[in-house]
């Protein structure tokens, strides 16, 4: 990865659909360090930028499938995904350039993707962990624009620093950005004290949409298609929808089911005693032990049917636990 790297090609960094706070952060940290090793470099993403993460912009072009077209590039660098599948319509583009494929990632299972080159570490609170990395690697300074970046990639996986992720790695990197002009204060105030009002009456009627299954340890809520076109006009953040319902006392997984074209997308959250992982796996989906998800090809009932099992058949397997039914 580092002779890579350090080959001055042209490189298209690029991650999954809608992309979030790491794929992003990661993308601009990455953009700013092959810059300064003399790389052609640009971002090129399946889907817009979010309005909350739209800042990340504003000193780092960033551009998507939908307005712009697809640029050439010798190596495609996938970060926070690691199949060109994840990134839906500009796959096949992609493909038919034949770029050499690498991967920074992770997530598990990660080093088995599409990459021909990769750097994966699941023991990596996120994506920009491994970035930062890089930068020490090759000795480049962090500029404030890259240490913005990277900072919102922690940030975005670990909670805040919230999560059981948060490891010493990851907070000292953290301190090492503010150093570099990451302003806590300011990104968080732009990340989540800027959202646009109609966020707030998506968030009631999600949780009032929302259900508890398996003895109250199983909750979840369904989005339709007519709810998801008003979420994305909103931009809003549905992971504040899965943190409500992890907040409820006795939950131990949260699930959330998107209603898409030909079928359901799934965000999984655990507690911590379940691995949703796996469970996310049983569909062809994958994450990590705590965060997960899956695109299913069934019907919206009957998809949420079959997680129930899975996570019914997880709780069951818990030691001296009761079957969760």
């Amino acid at each position: 990865m580092l002779d890579l790297l350090g080959s001055r090609q042209r490189f298209l960094l690029s991650g999954h659909e809608h992309p979030d706070g790491d794929c992003l952060g990661s993308q601009v940290g990455l953009f700013h360090l092959l810059e300064t090793l003399g790389a052609e470099v640009s971002i090129y993403n399946p889907d817009p930028v979010l309005p909350s993460l739209a800042f990340l912009g504003e000193q780092t072009p960033i551009r998507n499938h939908a307005h712009h077209p697809v640029p050439s590039a010798d190596v495609v660098i996938l970060l926070d995904c690691a199949e060109l599948s994840r990134l839906g319509s500009l796959a096949a583009e992609l493909r038919r350039q034949s770029p050499r494929i690498a991967v920074i990632d992770h997530h598990v299972g990660s080093e088995h993707g599409d990459g021909s080159v990769c750097l994966v570490d699941t023991t990596a609170a996120a994506t920009g962990v491994l970035v930062y990395e890089l930068y020490e690697h090759f000795g480049v300074e962090v500029g404030p624009a890259a240490a913005e970046g990277l900072f919102v990639s922690l940030v975005a996986d670990t909670g805040w620093f919230r999560y059981s992720n948060t490891d010493p790695r990851t907070l000292a990197i953290a301190a090492q950005l503010v150093e570099a002009g990451a302003a806590p204060d300011k990104l968080y105030d732009r990340l989540y004290r800027g959202t646009d009002p109609r966020s707030l009456g998506l968030l009631s009627e999600s949780l009032a949409r929302h259900q508890l299954r398996l003895g109250g340890r199983f909750g979840f809520t369904v989005f339709d298609q007519q709810l998801m076109q008003r979420v994305g006009d909103a931009g809003f953040d549905t992971d504040t929808v899965l943190e409500a319902i992890r907040s409820v006392r006795g939950i131990e997984v949260a699930a959330l089911f998107k209603s898409i074209h030909d079928g359901v997308k799934l965000s999984l959250r655990s507690m911590g005693r379940v691995d949703v992982q796996r469970i996310a796996a049983r569909f062809g989906g994958g994450g990590h032990t705590k965060a997960s998800g899956a695109t299913i090809r069934l019907p919206v009932a009957a998809a949420v049917a079959e997680v129930e099992q899975a996570v019914a058949e997880a709780l069951a397997a818990l030691p001296g636990e009761p079957s969760g039914r």
